[in-house]
């Protein structure tokens, strides 16, 4: 048994493209069947952008109750992308399989990508292997938001930006396309930037036997990415009067932490409270976010949660407690018996249970494989560890989602795979030793 499990490792190491390309076939096979199994919503408000954005030329009005004009509620690059589609394709059912399409083929990507990324980070393919294997069980199936994309950025950057901590002579023109790569990836979520800066800081951090060259790569990736996010400043501060990157804060925050609030969206959903908060469904909320604007409402929204948090501590602390176990295990939902739901929709909660129980797993497994690396004292340790204690802050205090743990879904799968392919190689290197001892026992008798 051991001998075997040593060959499939040598093997792995020796066919490392046959193995990416399996992955990448046995991702897209999966994806296909969970989107015939379960067909995904696209996501409300990126598609009224999209349409704003295909018809009217504006990024506006991404709230489905009532027009509400100019907006920065959302990361303008995946709207500007799905309204390309929709202007080529036209037909509702072909800008559907396309986005479906696309999301599917990133995920397929990001399974093949892994072991490259293990490759650079661990010298070592077989952790990202493993890794690979896991997300096959926890794939985004949500087309209508830029989750899939955003993995799959993320990942590019750490294989593309490698070999600005070494010698290389081209590194300032890897750093410029870098610095690039980090724009889109501000412009596609902004929460990424909460994994690119301390990605940014690891590079120069291990770049410090030649500080002087890692000091300008890095200074340069920063400065493009800034101006990304002075561009799209400077574009809400001429639209909506201030200098902000989002002004989805207020929102999130009032819709979570309310009298009717609960822990999860879904279950806010199924008992109203969302729909009597959310300006995309309440006309109430919408007729006042577009009479004060967006940045005010905001504003206000933050200011009234502020006042309920202190009226409701305990309530808050309840809350908070349950989403912080809910972002790292994400929550299982049980739909009400006395609703009466449609076949789709049970058959979406599922899934979804499934796929919560997966990132369970993902979970449980990397936090000893962080322990392993920080006993082995793995340079990517602190990274990993800096990102999933800052990143995850902003979600702690609303409405839980499954959506939101992708990003940093890849920082757990590696050390996942890590702690199990050491798991793998120890007893697989220890079978040789044996077999030396008995063979040498043999010749002494």
């Amino acid at each position: 048994m051991m001998l075997r499990i040593t060959q499939l490792l040598e093997s792995i190491g020796e066919h490392q493209a046959g193995v990416s390309f399996f992955l990448f076939s046995a991702a897209g096979v999966i994806g296909v069947v969970n989107g015939l199994i379960c067909a995904p919503d696209l996501g409300p408000e990126i598609m009224n952008l999209a349409n704003n954005i295909a018809r009217h030329g504006t990024f506006a009005n991404p709230f489905g109750s009532m027009p509400t004009g100019p907006t920065a509620a959302n990361p303008p690059l995946y709207p500007f992308l799905v309204a390309g589609v929709v202007k080529l394709l036209r037909a509702p059912n072909l800008v559907y399989g396309a986005l479906f399409g696309g999301s599917m083929l990133a995920n397929a990507i990001t399974a093949a990508l892994l072991p490259r990324v293990s490759l650079v980070l661990y010298r070592n393919v077989i952790p990202g292997v493993i890794a690979s294997a896991l997300w096959l069980s926890a794939m985004p199936v949500i087309p209508g938001w830029d989750t899939s994309y955003t993995v799959l950025g993320l990942l590019f950057l750490c294989v593309l930006t490698a070999s600005t901590a070494g010698p290389s002579h081209s590194s300032q023109k890897v750093a410029g396309r870098a610095g690039i790569l980090c724009g889109f990836l501000f412009l596609l979520n902004p929460s990424s930037l909460l994994i690119v800066l301390p990605w940014i800081g690891f590079l120069l951090w291990r770049g410090k036997a030649n500080l002087r060259r890692s000091a300008r790569s890095c200074g340069t990736m920063v400065m493009i990415l800034f101006m990304f996010v002075a561009a799209w400043g400077g574009r809400n501060y001429y639209q909506l009067g201030a200098f902000v990157v989002r002004t989805q804060l207020g929102i999130a925050l009032f819709v979570s932490n309310n009298d009717c609030a609960q822990s999860s969206i879904l279950r806010d959903q199924l008992n109203g409270c969302y729909q009597s908060h959310h300006p995309n469904v309440n006309v109430h909320e919408a007729e006042l976010l577009r009479a004060s604007g967006e940045v005010q409402y905001d504003r206000k929204r933050i200011a009234d949660t502020k006042r309920w948090i202190r009226s409701n501590p305990a309530k808050f602390f309840e809350f908070t407690a349950a989403r912080i176990h809910e972002f790292w295990f994400p929550a299982r939902e049980v739909l009400p018996t006395d609703i009466v739901f449609s076949d789709a929709f049970r058959r979406w909660v599922n899934q979804q249970n499934r796929v919560a129980y997966a990132i369970w797993i993902i979970t449980a497994l990397s936090v000893p494989g962080l322990i392993l690396m920080t006993r082995r004292r793995e340079p990517l340790t602190l990274f990993v560890l800096t990102v999933l204690a800052i990143y995850p802050l902003m979600y702690y205090v609303v409405v839980s989602d499954m959506r939101y743990r992708y990003p940093v879904l890849w920082l757990s799968l590696l050390p996942a795979g890590y702690f199990v392919g050491a798991a793998l190689a120890k007893p697989a290197a220890k079978a040789p030793a044996r077999e030396q001892a008995a063979d040498a026992m043999c010749r002494v008798g």
